[in-house]
């Protein structure tokens, strides 16, 4: 909870005016019963209605006060919770951003999604909820026990004797809560990961007629989510019968020693008596908001700390100073992989002692069956993950010597199933890098995007839904393409990205991007015909090298390249 309350300090004196508004308005709301004793038991026996009249207009006067110093007060701790929440989401959603890959794989989309959302939701309606009625119940339940002792001091002290089980009581309940929170928020993460993945393959399911399946599943987590809610409220729920019991039995012992005193001393007590109801009554509700506001911060906490734990995870990925002098030489190879191991979990190795060379300007195809390690050969190029063993060296340097920001603004990426928002195709092409209409336009050519694009009725300005769903998956491969080969990248990777592609689409893109893009090129595919024109082929298999050469070389040298070949164009 201490990183969350670092937020509040922006926002101090927004808080500060709040508490005092609050607490003047408890001030006021707590001298209107003090007065109405004085008026029962002092003014109205001695006949005076100038009197009665006054202490009225003072209790009216109050009143008035009251309400217009907790509305205010309400506003302001409204505002400084809307901003707190504000700036939480912003640097949650940024670090989010900013996370290394293994971080994000480790943390969970769907886990990272419920922390932006419901946490930080249950984090800023504690701190407002602690302002309006946090700040004030305290001041409520201090102040009438003072005013009681003015009224009458053996009164008063049986009205204290209550006031521990009453904390007993707050204090068993929040402890029984806050695990049940965490595990709740947990599985909430399961729900929304569920949500995600029925969303985005809704067309599966219904294709394989797995809905009913899909319900069936979401049932069962949505139950589990339900069986701790009621688990939690069960809990949570016994604080206010409880207090409630305790409370009314300390306000009757009161009000039958008060009548033996007035039966048996003559004392005037009405008055006096009618007062302790009102302040039984509100110290009874500012307990009652405080053990609510306990049971919000069991939950709150349990928020803050799945928040702090993606603030405070640092990137592991760091840039390290040269060690060298060493700078790329006109005959030196552009791109190197030297005795590259990677291990994603630490078991085995998914990439196991990787070497090859690539100049400038040259095409890699890299291909290999399913699990053979293409796509984390990219993964290491853009270094989205740290090598276990060897080095990558781009342009003579060592990949953890380049900034990031040089670094990925070295490649122009377009993977299978890529990131499409929903936006313009203008939009998503440009990705809003500012670029003319003109570099759009030959992107599109060289992409073959151009003639579907302004078949549409809007071109450019065509409206594309999340994901791509209004455009078939050859037309949004292509728009990715576009992207990736808009800028003039240094390096163009295409990691199956012409896969639902025709063969004479895919022959014409890769003609494109070879005479009409100065660039070092990569293409991962499973197809032969995709790969058997660049410079050098990667032959894969099981994160091992099996093959390294020509299209012809590796033909001549059989094996598992020349088996997929055979297989595709027998």
């Amino acid at each position: 909870m201490k990183t969350v309350l670092k937020y509040t300090k922006p926002h101090l004196p927004i808080i500060i005016f709040g508490i005092l508004f609050k607490a003047f308005g408890a001030f006021t709301d707590l001298a209107i019963p003090r007065l109405l004793a004085v008026m029962i038991d002092e003014d109205i026996p001695t006949g005076d209605i100038n009197r009665v009249y006054r202490t009225g207009a003072f209790m009216l006067a109050f009143a008035l006060a009251t309400l217009v110093l907790n509305i205010t007060g309400n506003r302001l701790a409204a505002i400084a919770s809307s901003r707190l929440a504000h700036d939480l989401r912003h640097d949650l959603f940024v670090h989010t951003l900013e996370l290394d890959t293994a971080a994000t794989d480790r943390l969970g989309l769907a886990s990272l999604t419920s922390r932006l959302t419901s946490d930080t939701y249950n984090v800023a309606t504690f701190f407002g909820r602690m302002q309006r009625m946090g700040m004030r119940a305290p001041m409520i339940l201090i102040g009438g026990i003072i005013i009681t002792f003015t009224l009458d001091v053996r009164l008063a002290l049986i009205f204290l004797l209550v006031l521990p089980l009453v904390a007993l009581t707050v204090y068993l309940v929040t402890k029984k809560t806050v695990p049940i929170y965490k595990k709740e928020q947990k599985i909430l993460d399961d729900m929304v990961r569920r949500v995600d993945e029925t969303a985005s393959g809704i067309r599966v399911i219904k294709a394989l007629s797995k809905v009913d399946f899909e319900k069936s599943r979401f049932d069962i987590t949505a139950q589990n989510l339900s069986n701790e809610e009621i688990r939690a409220g069960r809990i949570s729920s016994l604080t206010t019968p409880i207090n409630d019991l305790i409370f009314y039995f300390g306000f009757c012992v009161v009000v039958s020693i008060g009548a033996v005193i007035s039966a048996t001393t003559g004392e005037e007590m009405s008055g006096t008596l009618l007062a302790f109801m009102t302040y039984f009554t509100m110290v009874l509700n500012g307990m009652l908001v405080m053990s609510r506001m306990f049971v919000q911060m069991s939950k709150a906490t349990a928020s803050a700390a799945r928040i702090e734990e993606v603030l405070h995870t640092e990137r592991e990925l760091k840039v390290v100073e040269s060690t060298t002098a060493h700078k790329s030489g006109e005959d030196e190879p552009y791109i190197v992989f030297d005795k590259v191991t990677f291990s994603y979990g630490g078991r085995r190795a998914n990439i196991k002692d990787l070497s090859f060379t690539l100049n400038r300007g040259e095409t890699l195809g890299i291909i290999g069956g399913t699990g053979s390690g293409k796509s984390t050969v990219i993964k290491l190029l853009m270094r989205l993950y740290d090598v276990t063993e060897g080095s990558i060296r781009i342009g003579g340097r060592d990949l953890r010597e380049i900034p990031f920001d040089e670094l990925y603004s070295i490649f122009g990426t377009a993977f299978q199933n890529d990131f499409v928002p929903r936006g313009t195709v203008r939009e998503n092409i440009d990705f809003f890098r500012g670029i003319s209409d003109e570099e759009i336009n030959r992107a599109t050519e060289i992409a073959q995007a151009h003639d579907f694009i302004y078949a549409l009725e809007d071109g450019l300005d065509h409206e594309i839904a999340t994901r791509g769903m209004n455009v078939s998956g050859g037309q949004r491969q292509r728009l990715l393409v576009s992207r990736a080969v808009l800028g003039n990248p240094d390096i163009l990777i295409l990691d199956d990205a012409s896969s639902a592609l025709d063969y004479k689409t895919d022959a014409a893109l890769r003609s494109a991007i070879k005479h009409k893009v100065d660039t070092t090129t990569v293409i991962v595919s499973q197809r032969v015909a995709s790969v058997r024109s660049a410079d050098k082929i990667l032959v894969l298999d099981g994160g091992r090298a099996v093959g390294l050469g020509t299209h012809d070389e590796l033909i001549k040298l059989g094996g598992f390249y020349s088996t997929l070949y055979n297989s595709q164009f027998s």
